[in-house]
């Protein structure tokens, strides 16, 4: 499984979003992609995924941008994964049924990864907390 860099974007907006203090000023596309480098128009449409999963909400205006829909606490990465990339491992890359215990195992390893990515939460990696249960594969 690769995590697309629009997907490590997205997460990196959505950490941008997380320092924050809790019903801050929004935030524009153009202040997060400037501090997290990453392309401005590739963010807006990321910023437009996040939303439609409603993990970011968007405030119009001269003063508008973007703040978070949950607190930190309530955002996992899976949630952030899926809103972006899918469902990891989904669909296996077994397609027949040649070799049933070969999928099986791909089944645990997305199962694993995905609980691994459930698990950790966005308030964890804000409070440097995110790597104190890694996994290394």
């Amino acid at each position: 499984m690769n995590i697309s860099s629009k997907c490590e974007y997205g997460t990196r907006a959505i950490l941008e979003l997380a320092r924050r203090p809790i019903k801050s000023q929004p935030v524009s596309a153009i202040e997060i992609a400037s501090i997290q480098a990453i392309p401005e128009k590739y963010l807006v449409h990321i910023l437009l995924q996040l939303k439609h999963a409603g993990l970011v909400q968007s405030v119009r205006g001269a003063h508008g941008g973007y703040l978070l829909a949950k607190t930190p606490e309530q955002i996992s990465l899976k949630d952030i994964v899926i809103a972006i990339d899918g469902p990891s491992l989904d669909p296996l890359p077994v397609k027949d049924d040649a070799t049933p215990e070969l999928k099986a195992v791909w089944r645990q390893a997305g199962d694993a990864i995905d609980g691994l990515l459930a698990e950790t939460n966005i308030r964890d990696i804000v409070d440097g907390g995110g790597d104190t249960n890694m996994y290394y594969i």
